[in-house]
């Protein structure tokens, strides 16, 4: 397939912007001169990055040529005095304010690859060395990204557990880092005394994403010696929160942690691409239902298509309802790693106490297939072939036991 085209009509930081562009696989076209003749040849850009504060009448050229076949996405860097052009921008186009950082702009544009459903290229990503920026080297620590494509599987109990699990296993230094802005909390599963988030950091700029700004952010759960930092609390605030801020935050994580595991956003957002592309590993969880599957199997083969499949690795939770774990196994097209049954009424009592399920229930089968997950992502256990649970069947008994 093609490298994605994109036209760079920018002037501030443009150089850096460019080699961030060429570093994750896109080719630029970085003037006037070569945008026209890319044209004349037939050739359109897939994608545009606009610099809204060149000259007003830079801008509406090089706009309207980029959409006369047609509308073109375009991300518009906006400034301090972009108001004069609010007749420029079409529904197509998306914003971020400047200054923004390069990496973040790439990630951008990938999720609006994704998202547009674009088969005539191939979706780049980022180079991890690149990307991975930080304190360690990549191999002294490790991120790992909770995924699923869509709500509603259990992913954020999954990142909690399985975070306390690693430090329970490991006694590493382990961060919960909450990256699915908007969405949930990871502090509603998970009693910490949080009180700031990465919403507090949104309106500075980079050169204050100090090693002490990050620092007074993180919060500690003392039952497990776990530390957590959440994007913030007010649902509001969570469009403040970019791909560059959660990218900064997992770079001084790997300047101080063994462990991050990161609850990320369901869905194709770039923040989601971010995190997704600096993440060592993406353990991909998934639920024994039709939805979920066909869901998962089509991120699976966006994964192919973004180079990031062998980093993947399938949970199913809940597995011991609905399809058999076998037919996961063909409907997906790979292995899965591990398998977390139901924990009915334990996970809300857990959840309802600020607790995680591996300390509140040590004894149910849920928290050991939480630990053997923990033991193997942490390479202290073999993975070995799934075999199938047995199918809950509740009674009356079983629900005054859970209930207990």
């Amino acid at each position: 397939m093609e490298s994605p085209r994109v036209l760079l009509a920018a002037h501030e930081d443009a150089a850096a912007i460019a080699a961030a562009l060429t570093r994750a696989g896109f080719e630029v076209i970085g003037s006037e001169e070569a945008f026209e003749t890319a044209l004349v040849a037939g050739t359109r850009p897939d994608l545009a990055v606009i610099d809204a504060d060149l000259a007003p009448s830079i801008v509406r050229r090089v706009h309207r040529r980029l959409n006369e076949d047609g509308p073109v996405q375009a991300l518009i860097l906006l400034g301090d005095d972009a108001g004069e052009l609010d007749d420029v921008w079409q529904v197509s186009d998306e914003f971020v304010l400047k200054p923004t950082q390069a990496d973040a702009i790439v990630y951008r544009l990938q999720a609006l690859l994704i998202r547009s459903g674009s088969t005539s290229t191939s979706t780049p990503i980022a180079d991890p060395e690149v990307q991975v920026i930080g304190g360690h080297d990549a191999a002294d620590a490790r991120v790992i990204a909770v995924f699923a494509p869509k709500g509603g599987v259990g992913k954020t109990t999954v990142s909690v557990n399985l975070a306390v699990a690693l430090r329970m296993q490991t006694r590493q230094k382990v961060l919960l880092l909450d990256a699915d802005a908007g969405v949930g909390n990871v502090t509603a599963v998970i009693d910490v005394p949080a009180r700031r988030g990465l919403a507090d950091m949104a309106d500075s700029g980079p050169d204050e994403w100090t090693d002490d700004a990050f620092r007074s952010l993180i919060a500690f759960h003392e039952p497990s010696g776990l530390d957590v930092l959440t994007w913030g609390f007010e649902p509001g605030d969570a469009e403040r929160i970019g791909p560059d801020l959660l990218i900064a935050a997992v770079r001084w994580a790997r300047q101080h942690y063994e462990l991050i595991i990161v609850d990320t956003h369901p869905g194709y957002d770039d923040r989601t691409v971010a995190m997704l592309s600096v993440a060592n590993e993406i353990l991909l969880t998934v639920t024994p239902e039709v939805g979920p599957l066909r869901n998962s199997a089509q991120f699976l083969a966006l994964a192919h298509e973004l180079g990031i499949d062998d980093t993947i690795r399938v949970v199913a939770n809940r597995s011991n309802h609905g399809v058999a774990l076998r037919d996961m196994e063909r409907a997906l097209g790979r292995p899965i790693l591990a398998t977390i049954v139901s924990a009915g009424a334990t996970a809300v009592m857990a959840a309802n106490a600020g607790t995680p399920l591996v300390i509140r229930f040590p004894k149910e089968r849920i928290t050991a297939d939480i630990h053997r997950l923990a033991r193997v992502v942490a390479g202290l256990e073999e993975a070995t072939p799934v075999t199938e649970p047995e199918r809950r069947r509740w009674t009356f008994a079983t629900l005054l036991r859970a209930g207990a």
